[in-house]
């Protein structure tokens, strides 16, 4: 079956969103392909499904590989980070900030959702 998925980004919302909540996001997926269809959001195969979920998790472990190579290159201590709700560099003047809200360097403030 070709691939029609009619809105991109809610499709990858809603896979991102299903990797998440599923321990296993290899099963329900006839209940997803259901579910994607009757929202008119994507009318795909079970195969393209297991591709997009192979697809994010793999994404997901790369973002975490280098969340961690970023804290041992650009963190002081020698320290995991915590979780901190803004982004690794400042917007302003690109110093690392370790995910802080304020800039220690520039004092730019970083507002987040």
């Amino acid at each position: 079956m070709e691939k029609k998925v009619m809105d991109k980004k809610r499709f990858k919302r809603l896979i991102n969103s299903y990797v998440l909540a599923q321990e296993d996001p290899g099963q329900n997926l006839e209940l997803l392909q259901r579910y994607l269809k009757a929202k008119g959001i994507a009318d795909v195969s079970k195969e393209v499904l297991k591709q997009e979920i192979a697809s994010h998790i793999k994404s997901k472990k790369r973002e975490d590989r280098l969340r961690k190579m970023e804290t041992r290159l650009f963190k002081k201590e020698n320290e995991e980070r915590t979780y901190r709700p803004a982004s690794a560099f400042c917007g302003n003047c690109d110093m690392y900030k370790d995910y802080q809200k304020e800039c220690p360097y520039c004092g730019k403030l970083e507002m987040t959702r």
